[in-house]
């Protein structure tokens, strides 16, 4: 008999080694790196900084929305949270939120790609190093292949393979390390 494996639970080792691994880089770029230049300051610097600002809230509301989804899910996860006697006012009041959510998340979900773009463009190029440079890539990878399942006409293959590459928590694991390691770094 073969199981089924459940995608999520390698997410925790993947999140660790993930870590581990920028950990190093971290260590070896911040003792190998050259002086950054102090930040300007600036309207657009500013901008810059609420453009991140508002962007890391869109990403906790798409990151959330999958959060509830898997809560959702699992019965027994809900019931750990949750007594039995408000549960089921609790799960419709979610089940309302996530309706929610999932209709506005075509919208939030292009509005983070078009912030952090934004964000990371005005903040200036000598911010930039390997870890943001990933996490811009991630970002665009996200974007596009979100985009491959809201266009009216795709070809059926990349639709279903577009699903498969933009509902993978791994790009939100990684995109929250490399965010944080690459903010450090600066």
């Amino acid at each position: 008999m073969s199981e089924k494996s459940d995608p999520k639970r390698g997410l925790v080792p993947f999140a660790i080694v993930v870590t581990i691994l920028s950990l190093l880089l971290f260590v070896y770029l911040y003792l190998g790196r050259a002086p950054v230049p102090e930040e300007e300051e600036g309207f657009l610097a500013e901008l810059g900084e609420g453009l991140g600002g508002v962007g890391i809230y869109a990403l906790a509301l798409i990151y959330g929305r999958s959060v509830l989804k898997m809560i959702l899910n699992q019965g027994t996860l809900l019931q750990r949270f949750i007594p039995d006697y408000y549960q089921d006012i609790s799960v419709s009041a979610s089940r309302r939120a996530l309706n929610f959510l999932n209709r506005t998340h075509k919208l939030v979900g292009a509005a983070a790609v078009g912030l952090l773009l934004g964000h990371a463009m005005l903040m200036g190029t000598a911010r930039w190093n390997p870890f943001l440079v990933m996490l811009l890539v991630l970002l665009v990878w996200q974007g596009l292949f979100g985009l491959f399942l809201v266009i009216r006409f795709p070809p059926s293959s990349l639709k279903r393979y577009g699903y498969m590459v933009h509902a993978q928590l791994f790009s939100g694991v990684m995109i929250g390390i490399f965010a944080a390691f690459g903010h450090l770094l600066v």
